[in-house]
């Protein structure tokens, strides 16, 4: 309210908010794009192994590296599914926050 009569201040404070918002935005970001990332590296790395287990015929050992494998898929996935998840909530809440935020600026600017 003490620069009611300032619309550029007002303005760059609501743009100060909604580059805050987009740091806070960008941690859920990288979960959705490293935790596919990383679950397709768990995934390749023990594939070499186990493809040297069947090659040899220690299907035991190539079982335990696809098993790792599949896991580290499925923990990436899953990953990626919670920060997406955190993602759409927190994007329609600071949506719905701007929005108020820039109503009360409209409102107190034009008074």
């Amino acid at each position: 309210m003490n620069h009611k009569d300032d619309s550029a201040y007002c303005d760059h404070e609501l743009a100060n908010f909604q580059v805050e918002v987009q740091k806070i935005l960008a941690k859920y970001r990288m979960l959705i794009k490293f935790g596919p990332m990383l679950g397709l590296m768990g995934t390749l790395i023990p594939m070499g192994p186990a493809l040297v287990g069947l090659a040899v015929g220690d299907i035991a050992s190539m079982a335990y590296n696809m098993q790792v494998a599949f896991a580290t898929t499925v923990i990436g996935m899953l990953v990626a599914g919670i920060g997406l998840c955190a993602l759409q909530l927190n994007q329609r809440y600071y949506a719905g926050y701007l929005n108020d935020l820039e109503f009360i600026i409209a409102k107190i600017t034009t008074e």
